[in-house]
């Protein structure tokens, strides 16, 4: 899989990656789509209409504190339902574009790390369900 990354200097959104990896052709050589790069760089919501069906081969699922882009960081990475980015939408889009790869939380924050692993788990567990609900994807 390749992932874009919102401070790259080549490859830094949705878009780019896409153009790349299709350019590419290569059958071992897929998409992913991590929603913090996602939505904190300069990707468009409108760039997820260019997902082919099935293209996408793995999802690193989280929301984005409410912090203006040119400042947010890894620490702006919160368990799903917990930000302020439209992931409900973006789960339904990605479910219109038949991505049915793993889906998978990636949070760093410190708080989260130092945690008690099995109600951590549990949390994210339990708000993790409720967003995918409203999405209609679970």
């Amino acid at each position: 899989m390749i992932e874009f990354v919102r401070t790259s200097t080549h490859l830094a959104t949705l878009s780019t990656a896409l153009k790349m990896i299709r350019e590419a052709a290569h059958p071992n050589v897929r998409p992913m789509l991590d929603f913090f790069h996602f939505w904190s760089g300069m990707s468009k919501f409108e760039d997820l209409d260019m997902i082919r069906l099935g293209e996408i081969a793995h999802v690193h699922f989280q929301d984005i504190l409410d912090t203006p882009r040119e400042l947010i960081d890894n620490s702006g990475r919160v368990i799903p339902g917990d930000g302020s980015a439209p992931i409900v939408s973006i789960l339904k889009k990605l479910a219109e574009k038949q991505c049915s790869g793993a889906l998978s939380v990636e949070l760093f924050l410190m708080a989260l790390q130092q945690g008690d692993p099995f109600d951590v788990a549990a949390r994210i567990k339990q708000k993790c369900e409720a967003v995918m609900r409203q999405a209609n994807v679970l």
